[in-house]
């Protein structure tokens, strides 16, 4: 636990001194993080009687909820066997700040010779989806007299990245004549695994079975025993247990965030992140004033807003103009008018009072606001919710580990 605390009390200081005077404060519960892992990896583990290897992504800035403090955070509990991430620079970052366990970059790049040079002298591993980067980190592990691990991604039918399925054992024949190059693993990813309708979850079946397939014929034309087969994402996991090959990547639902049924519910994971702010002013408004951008409101006799100071610039969505519900003082609010780049506007009880919390996601009492409940307003997900409030620079990440 000390170690913990370190990481908490350095990671908080530096949020700190970076965001000392923030427009609100995305609260971080590690313990919660923790707690979703373990419960994932025994129940997926449990589902196909062994223990699977287990990648968090950690993409998009942790899923809003900090690259470097999660990153470390899990390698000090020793929570799971590779980090995931979707882009050289985030991989950088990482072993810039000092981690140590295997990164694997799950995206693919236009890449600078630097950039080959970097993945080859630190380790890290590569997904290709064409022959070209599989040429050029041979050709640059050769240079160092070195080995680059490589996870070859397949497109079963997600129809981005990967090499197309009838492709794959002539493309692993392109892997064995670069002697430089080790395949680590294979990889496919989940279309329309996380939508609940009999014909998605039959194609998402049916990527598994072509996955399945090819991981027999791999196994023969391949030079290495030990590659590592993996497609589970959060939805994978919880809903396909036939996807579960050596290791699963569940993303969201480690962040809190699984579906919203079946085994998600089974399971009682908890969102990790908090978001908060707090009232700036509040006004009395007489019957008949606009508020705010478009005079989309108008307010009626003696009510009393409240103005908060964070807008679409600290990443809350314009689209929840009029629509969103935060907590204030263990009630349901409603905003008022139009979300503008710095503020926005609540109609608060007589109580209410400038200094009070105002939760955008969290709880507060016996009511809670999810990022699926904000999500389900504009029609988008909660992966993009939690992405825009981390990444937003005026709002500062707080790290706790309480229970």
């Amino acid at each position: 636990m000390d170690g913990v605390k370190q990481i908490i009390n350095y990671y908080n200081k530096k949020e700190t001194e970076r965001r000392p005077h923030p427009t609100g404060i995305l609260k971080v519960n590690l313990r919660a993080l923790e707690s979703n892992i373990k419960k994932i990896h025994a129940f997926a583990s449990v589902s196909v009687g062994k223990k699977l290897k287990f990648l968090l992504p950690i993409k998009g800035n942790g899923y809003g909820s900090g690259l470097i403090p999660i990153a470390k955070f899990v390698e000090k509990k020793q929570l799971c066997d590779y980090l995931g991430v979707a882009h050289f620079k985030e991989a950088y970052e990482l072993k810039r700040a000092g981690i140590q366990m295997p990164i694997l970059v799950l995206a693919q790049s236009f890449l600078k010779p630097d950039q080959i040079g970097y993945i080859v002298k630190y380790n890290i591993e590569q997904a290709i989806s064409h022959k070209n980067l599989l040429r050029e980190l041979n050709r640059e592990a050769k240079k160092q007299n070195r080995i680059a691990d490589i996870h070859l991604k397949v497109d079963t039918g997600m129809g981005r990245l990967g090499v197309f399925a009838k492709d794959t054992l002539s493309f692993i024949k392109e892997i064995n004549k670069c002697k430089n190059i080790r395949l680590t693993g294979v990889i496919t990813h989940f279309s329309v695994a996380d939508i609940n309708s009999s014909k998605q979850f039959a194609y998402t079946e049916q990527q598994i079975k072509i996955f399945t397939k090819l991981k027999e014929q791999i196994i023969v034309s391949a030079q290495n025993n030990n590659i590592i087969f993996h497609a589970a994402n959060s939805a994978g996991t919880l809903k396909h247990p036939s996807s579960l090959f050596n290791m699963i990547r569940p993303g969201i639902a480690s962040y809190g965030y699984p579906e919203r049924y079946g085994n998600g519910l089974f399971l009682k994971l908890r969102p990790i992140m908090q978001v908060i702010t707090r009232i700036a002013i509040i006004k009395i408004y007489p019957k008949g004033r606009s508020i705010g951008y478009g005079r989309t409101y108008i307010s009626k006799r003696g009510e009393r807003i409240a103005i908060a100071p964070i807008g679409y610039a600290d990443g809350l969505n314009r689209g929840l103009s009029n629509r969103l519900t935060p907590i204030v003082n263990n009630k349901r609010a409603r905003s008022i008018g139009r979300i503008s780049m710095d503020q926005f506007c609540v109609k608060v009880g007589k109580r209410a009072k400038a200094g009070d919390e105002v939760v955008i996601i969290g709880q507060s009492g016996r009511i809670s606001n999810s990022a699926h409940d904000i999500a389900d307003q504009i029609n988008t997900i909660s992966y993009e919710i939690l992405c825009n409030f981390g990444s937003a620079k005026r709002m500062r990440h707080e790290y706790c580990y309480i229970k």
